[in-house]
Parts: structure tokens; C-alpha cells; sequence
């Protein structure tokens, strides 16, 4: 199921996006309902795609981040209204300037969700 952009835009924290040390992060938080994350699919950021191994997601209150890539129905990520997550991406930093993040997500009951939104890379 596409995501419609305004729908989109409510998960994203807009200017969230930024330069680590060791790639770059943005954050999601759950105005909607509960759900439970099964699976990460393609993440691509202005058409490069990203390895799963690549992604880990750090719930808010969560000690440990979990990979994107052992994300499934057997280690599912359960989000309640108002939660917060931030997707940790390993790689190379992104230049200045605005990207384009694309995310496809499964979750149990909805199956597959695709969004995909434009930020500008906050300065630190």
C-alpha cells in the first residue's frame, strides 16, 4: 500500500535528518495507533539503496538498537501511539543539501507500507 505523502509527513520528524559520525539518522514517531513492524524492505536514499545491514532501528526507552535486517515475525517491533524510533544508517554521510528517503515497511496487519518524503540534511 502507497502511503500518501500528508500521511507520510506526520510519522517523519521533519529535520530530523543528520550526519553521524558513521553515516547519518532520522527519526519516526507514531501519531497514529499500535502497530508491529515485520519486516524492513527497500530503504533508498535519492535512488541509492541501502542494505538492510546497514539500517538498525533504536526505539525510544530501548536500550540496544535492532538491525533492519533481523526484523521479522519472529522479532517484530511493536510501536504504540507516540512512540519514537530512530533509523541508524551505517554508510557515508550525505552532502548538504535535500535528499529523498524512501522506506517500505510491513507491518502484521497492513502488509506492505511504502512512503517516501524530502528533508534537508540539518546542520550539526
Amino acid at each position: 500500500m502507497e502511503v500518501p505523502s500528508f500521511l507520510a509527513r506526520q510519522f517523519y520528524v521533519a529535520g530530523s535528518l543528520r550526519n553521524t559520525p558513521s553515516g547519518f539518522r532520522l527519526e519516526a514517531r507514531n501519531p497514529l495507533g499500535a502497530g508491529t513492524l515485520v519486516g524492513v524492505g527497500r530503504i533508498a536514499v535519492d535512488g541509492q539503496v541501502i542494505a538492510p545491514e546497514a539500517v538498525a532501528a533504536l526505539r525510544e526507552g530501548d536500550a540496544e538498537p535492532i538491525s533492519a535486517s533481523e526484523v521479522s515475525r519472529f522479532r517484530p517491533i511493536r510501536v504504540a501511539v507516540g512512540d519514537r524510533v530512530t533509523l541508524l544508517v551505517d554508510g557515508e554521510r550525505l552532502p548538504a543539501g535535500t535528499h529523498r528517503l524512501e522506506v517500505e515497511l510491513f507491518e502484521l496487519n497492513l502488509g506492505a507500507l511504502r512512503f517516501a518524503i524530502s528533508d534537508p540534511v540539518a546542520e550539526a
